[in-house]
């Protein structure tokens, strides 16, 4: 074989082996561990008015109800009952000494494991907002059809990116209830489990 024609080949392997290696699944977070994530960062609940302690979101790990045999989830216990109020849960998608950046450029998806509990309130859709670096653009979708067992939800990267997020900084991943979705459910609790960007 000609040298020419084997760094063609050589060429042609390496082409074939760089989608395989993009291809890896990557956990977000699995709940199995006190902070930080899987990939560093930090996260908590938010509400924009937290001293008033009714609208608001509390986040606990709970190890009783989870996806799967082992570790935990992450229970959110929300009250969105009042008109115009919002809150939720957000996670710093790296640690902060890299920026709190992760490249998903090579993925597809996020997906994450979701359940709520129809006795106390599930919330009809949630808003999943994923951030780039502060000032940036947000890119914004809903997600519905919570019920009391685990379901897999994803949010296509594809929409993110065509909401101008540079797919290569992201930042946050935020959970959001708001007052004027999630009817009936506007006071409930979810869990959220193994968080992660497919290929």
């Amino acid at each position: 074989m000609s040298a020419r024609r084997l760094s063609v080949v050589l060429l042609a392997v390496v082409a074939m082996a760089i989608p395989a290696m993009a291809a890896e699944r990557q956990v977000v977070a699995d709940f199995d561990m006190p902070p930080p994530s899987n990939l560093g960062g930090g996260y908590g609940a938010f509400s924009p008015n937290p001293e008033e302690m009714t609208y608001v979101t509390v986040e606990t790990m709970d190890d009783t109800v989870r996806n799967g045999t082992n570790g935990a989830s992450m229970k959110l216990e929300y009250n969105v009952d009042q008109a115009g109020s919002y809150n939720g849960f957000w996670m710093k998608l790296g640690p902060q000494e890299a920026g709190n950046n992760f490249d998903a450029s090579a993925f597809t998806k996020l997906s994450f494991w979701v359940k709520g509990d129809s006795s106390v309130g599930i919330p009809s859709k949630v808003k999943i907002e994923l951030k780039g670096d502060p000032g940036t653009r947000i890119g914004r979708s809903y997600v519905s059809g919570i019920t009391d067992n685990w379901t897999r939800m994803e949010v296509p990267l594809s929409s993110v990116s065509a909401q101008r997020v540079d797919l290569t900084k992201l930042n946050e991943f935020v959970i959001v209830f708001e007052n004027n979705v999630v009817a009936p459910g506007k006071k409930g609790v979810i869990w959220i489990d193994d968080i992660a960007f497919e290929p």
